[in-house]
């Protein structure tokens, strides 16, 4: 169940488009709203998403979602990105392309920077299981041979 709640959360922020194709978002307006003139539904339903896309993001955690759903939450996280880059730079200029690079290098090296910690962690963590095992056997060894000694 946690891992199918990180798995929505990734296909949240684009639930306006998907509810697009069923029906025109566009043409329901909400007038004088709060910092805005006018606010259509499709945005609405864009910027209702992303708290609730946090929301199962720690849902998931909080209940031990797999841990290969995340993979999908960071690739949807870029595609929003990108699409957000779209929307702010419409004319495709040489700060667009610069732009769409950018973003795409640093979620590269993001990526790579969270395999190589997650691979030093695990090391970590069977270095540490060694140790305990190790210390576990020392002790059951030596109490074995305290005991034997007293008999």
């Amino acid at each position: 169940m946690a891992t199918i709640l990180v798995l929505l959360s990734s296909l949240l922020p684009f639930l306006n488009n998907i509810v697009k194709h069923f029906y025109d978002t566009t043409s329901v307006v909400f007038n004088n709203v709060s910092g805005a003139r006018n606010l259509d539904l499709d945005s609405c339903i864009f910027f209702l998403s992303m708290p609730f896309a946090y929301m199962f993001i720690f849902i998931g955690t909080k209940f031990g979602a797999h841990r290969y759903s995340y993979y999908t939450f960071f690739i949807s996280c870029y595609f929003q990105l990108a699409f957000i880059l779209n929307f702010i730079f419409l004319d495709k200029n040489e700060v667009f392309f610069f732009a769409e690079a950018a973003v795409f290098f640093i979620f590269v090296a993001i990526g790579v920077i969270v395999f190589f910690v997650e691979r030093y962690l695990k090391k970590l963590a069977l270095v540490d299981e060694f140790k305990e095992k190790t210390l576990e056997r020392t002790l059951s060894l030596l109490s074995k041979k305290r005991s034997n000694e007293g008999a």
